[in-house]
């Protein structure tokens, strides 16, 4: 799949397709996550539904892909996304350097965090998921380690896990095993 906020896809293709399924009976039972590498245009897209008349769903949780700390610069459009409401969540992934997230964690709901999978998969090292676990501590926000990739390192030596992600926390250090989630509750109708 791509990204659905690429600027070839309308919002008015997005509004029939994304939030009347989010919306719709059915929908409206579920928790939706949106992924992208383009926060701005969800932002532009969230902009344009409220000036429909229309709100954000509050079961449509907004995210953006962070891999390095250049691509911190993608929070600010994403916290202009929907309203006080909106869960707003980072895919820390695959991340391959020291992020800093603290500027921001104040305003977000939940983190992911998770190494490179893959033959060619850059090296993950656990001391940024103990930052990660310190920051989100600090500022009371869930994170959800969700694999560590295929090239883990931990102080200066390659790790070596019977899963090819290492996603199988069994194999992990106790101390990393960290699968929180946001406790958000969202009404279950579907009219917005």
């Amino acid at each position: 799949m791509s990204d659905a906020l690429s600027k070839i896809v309308t919002f008015e293709y997005l509004l029939t397709e994304v939030i009347a399924t989010v919306t719709s009976q059915a929908g409206s039972r579920h928790c939706w996550h949106w992924l992208t590498k383009r926060p701005e245009r969800m932002a532009k897209f969230s902009t344009w539904l409220k000036d429909l008349g229309t709100l954000w769903p509050e079961n449509l949780w907004a995210g953006t892909s962070i891999t390095t700390q250049a691509t911190t610069s993608r929070i600010d459009s994403l916290l202009k996304v929907g309203n006080e409401e909106t869960v707003r969540f980072l895919s820390v992934e695959p991340q391959v350097e020291t992020v800093d997230l603290r500027p921001w964690l104040p305003n977000l709901t939940w983190v992911i965090q998770g190494g490179e999978s893959g033959r060619k998969g850059r090296p993950f090292d656990l001391a940024w998921a103990d930052d990660m676990i310190g920051q989100c501590r600090q500022h009371g926000v869930p994170l959800f380690i969700k694999q560590l990739g295929s090239f883990v390192t931990h102080r200066g030596k390659r790790l070596a896990f019977e899963d090819g992600h290492a996603s199988d926390w069994a194999e992990w250090p106790e101390w990393l095993r960290v699968r929180q989630m946001p406790e958000v509750e969202v009404s279950r109708s579907s009219s917005y």
